[in-house]
């Protein structure tokens, strides 16, 4: 929710601890076992939340402020009365078109980014490297069958499949690739502020199931190794 919806002002957010940045990751994700690694992503959620929210309520803030102007009459030049109504129909409209799908396509797309350089992380053996300069896909699959036990892989493999065809809708968008071929079928998705919201969510459910299995391999790494039984016990 944003704080134009919350109506909260300043004073009572630094009452309420809102104005805390890193509380914005709890409505998503909170690094349950507080290895660095989960730490540094909660952080990184929590600054893409606060974006988010900033973004949306300043848009809002504005439309609002353009609707009264338009009751009012406040925008109007004398004499170009009608281009001065064109002129305001025309910023709500990018406000609420462009800037919220831009916006919310950024969101979506930092955050795909702050999961794969997780993964990148996690994907730590000599022969990884590779798999670092692969896609979301390719490292998701390999994380998910090395830590089969902590992963709910249908719901992990519809979250990646979500996150990757809407990055790359937003990317072709943002270049206007209209002429690329694309099948009739093909789904036109929304960016808008519920998409951004989703995106959040998706991301940190996979990251949650990422958290286990890195925390149950370092626990196994961190047990001790038993000595061989040379015969020479009693």
């Amino acid at each position: 929710m944003t704080d134009a919806e919350t109506g909260c002002s300043d004073l009572e957010r630094w009452a309420d601890g809102s104005w805390y940045l890193p509380t914005y990751a709890e409505e998503y994700f909170l690094a349950r076992h507080h290895r660095i690694e989960y730490v540094a992503f909660e952080q990184r959620i929590a600054s893409l939340a606060w974006l988010h929210n900033k973004i949306t309520s300043g848009v809002d803030t504005e439309l609002a402020e353009m609707q009264e102007m338009r009751r009012s009459g406040t925008h109007r030049v004398p004499g170009w009365e009608v281009d001065s109504d064109h002129a305001l129909r025309e910023s709500e409209l990018v406000l609420d078109t462009d800037v919220r799908r831009i916006g919310s396509g950024v969101i979506l797309s930092a955050a795909v980014a702050a999961l794969e350089s997780l993964m990148n992380q996690m994907l730590d053996q000599p022969t990884d490297y590779r798999l670092h300069k692969a896609g979301l896909t390719l490292k998701a699959r390999e994380l998910a069958s090395r830590w089969d036990a902590s992963i709910d892989r249908a719901e992990f493999d519809k979250h990646i499949a979500w996150l990757r065809t809407r990055r790359n809708s937003f990317a072709h968008r943002l270049i206007d690739d209209v002429d690329r071929p694309q099948p009739t079928h093909a789904p036109v998705w929304d960016f808008d502020d519920e998409a951004a919201d989703e995106a959040l969510g998706r991301i940190s459910a996979i990251a949650s199931m990422l958290e286990e299995g890195w925390e149950q391999r370092l626990r196994l790494q961190a047990q001790p190794i038993s000595a061989p039984d040379n015969g020479t016990s009693a």
